[in-house]
Order: C-alpha cells, then structure tokens, then sequence
C-alpha cells in the first residue's frame, strides 16, 4: 500500500520526447495551430500590449498616449495611497478564498468520495444556479437580508437578542467577504472535487485492512493527493476576487476600495498608462503566484484523472 501510495505522490521523470511536458506530435501540432492563434491573439497580445502601453506618456493636450518611454506610472503606484489599496485588495481575496475553500472541502469530499458519476455531476450543477442570476441582483439581494430592515436585523430584534439593529452586518469588510464567498465558491469546489475523484477507494479500505485508522487515512493518504486542488481552489477564488468590484461597490459602503474601483477611477480622469501600469503589476504577481504554486505542487496533476 505505502509503494503504491508513494508512486501516486512522486512525479514521474519525463521521457526524453517530452521533456517540456509535451510530445512532439506534428499532426497534433497542426490541429493545435487555430487554439494557438486564437490564444495569442486574444490573451497574449493584449497583454503585451497593455504591458507596453504602460511605460507610454500620457499627453494633456490630446488626451491620449504618445511612445515617449517612462517610469513615472509605476512610480505613482506608490503615491495616495494606492499601494495601501493593493494590500487591502489582497486581504480580502485571501479571506474570501480562505473561507471558501473551508467551505469547499467537505462538499467536494462528499461530492468526490461518496456519490456516483451521476450524483456527482447534479451536485455540482446545484452549486452552479447561482451562476443563473446577474451577479448585481445578487448583491442587492444581500443588501436586503443584511441591511438595518434587512432579514437577519428583523430576526434577531424579534427574537430579543439584540435592541437596536446591528451595524456591521452591511457596509464592512464582513459583507463583502461574505458576498464574493457566496459568488465564488464554486471555483473552490470543482477543482477539490477533482483531486477527492482522484483517489481510488481500494487505496483507503487496503489502509484502513491494515490497522490505519480514521486520522492516520485521512493524513497519509486523502490529504497529500487532495492538497493539489486544495491549492488550485483557493487561487481561482483568489485571482477572481482580486478582480472584483461589484460586491465591493454595493456590500463595503462609500468608503470601500479595490484595485477594480482604483482603475475605474484613473480612467475616469483618462491615465491610461497608470491604468495600464496597475493592470501589469497584478498580472505579473498573480501569474508568478500561479507558477510558484504550480511547481510546488504540481496542480496540473488534477487533468491527469480527466485523461487531458
């Protein structure tokens, strides 16, 4: 059991035609060419661009951008403010992913382990109807149930726990966090589910033949093959809630702020290359987060148990 459950955990070397994780194929890599260019012209040109747009002067007098090469967007990164912004920013998506993937654990463990195919995909297509509904209805819909007449306000003064209604519950960090936790939670769920299917149950009952008990299973063997999509949950949570605003606009007050509402409001007063320059910092940190995390732990081993 411990060779079989240790050939699972160590990756295996690559063969010398696919060093870089890819075989040499040329009819793959022709089939491959219409997704290739659709990728580079729709995801990675952009993105130079905007990179390059970035070190761009912005000229008063036509209201745009001319190539005269500069540091000076990066440099107003540090100033009102706005790196205090990108902390906060990152603060609450780091609550927001942590509280959705303490969330997403048992409901994967039940999805993944203990239902069917069958059951598996219904479960996790109830998790995706709230995905039906405008994400602003949903927010406005959490200003009703957290508001001072709000549902959860009526309750606790009907049931005499509290005399006057309670503040916090709407226009705080508590709001927000709790509003993207229920719009992203599913981006936590269905990479966990994936690692939980990962896990044959002929491995835990071999263990559990054995004498290995309840915590000595879930230790060994559950925890360090689910830790892959535990991982990968809490970064798609946290990449998107990096790039929220709705919830921070509706749920955090007048007072609230974020790296979105900070871009908005630099291309209200036309900076597009300090616009551009927030957008390339954010980029750049998030993808070396994601490739940091990724060689650690080897998230892509999550597409081995889809066959990809």
């Amino acid at each position: 059991m411990v060779a079989e459950v240790e050939e699972r955990l160590v990756p295996r070397e690559p063969g010398p035609d696919e060093s870089l994780g890819v075989r040499w194929r040329p009819a793959g890599f022709l089939l491959a060419l219409p997704s290739l260019a659709v990728f580079v012209g729709v995801g990675f040109i952009p993105l130079v661009l905007i990179a390059t747009w970035s070190f761009w002067s912005f000229d008063p007098d036509t209201y745009w951008i001319k190539p005269a090469w500069s540091f000076a967007s990066y440099a107003a990164l540090l100033e009102n403010g706005r790196a205090t912004v990108f902390l906060r920013t990152a603060g609450l998506a780091a609550l927001t992913a942590t509280a959705s993937t303490l969330l997403a654990v048992p409901a994967a463990a039940v999805i993944g382990l203990l239902s069917g195919p069958r059951r598996a995909a219904l479960l996790l297509a109830l998790f995706t109807i709230p995905f039906f509904t405008s994400g602003l209805v949903r927010a406005f819909a959490w200003r009703l149930v957290l508001g001072r007449q709000g549902i959860i306000n009526n309750a606790l003064m009907s049931l005499g726990i509290v005399a006057t209604p309670v503040e916090w519950l709407l226009f705080s960090d508590f709001a927000v966090v709790l509003g993207m936790v229920a719009a992203y939670l599913p981006f936590a769920i269905v990479p966990i589910v994936l690692a939980f299917a990962r896990i044959e149950h002929s491995v835990i009952r071999a263990s559990q033949d054995l004498g290995a008990g309840f915590w000595t299973v879930l230790a060994t063997i559950v925890l360090p093959l689910v830790l892959p999509g535990i991982v990968a949950g809490f970064l798609f949570v946290f990449v998107v809630a990096v790039g929220a605003s709705m919830e921070i606009e509706l749920l955090g007050g007048a007072g609230a702020s974020s790296i979105s509402i900070m871009i908005n409001d630099v291309l209200r007063v036309v900076n597009f290359p300090l616009a551009f320059a927030i957008a390339t910092v954010v980029t750049t940190l998030l993808t070396v987060l994601i490739i940091i995390a990724n060689r650690a732990l080897r998230l892509s081993r999550l597409f081995e148990s889809l066959g990809i």
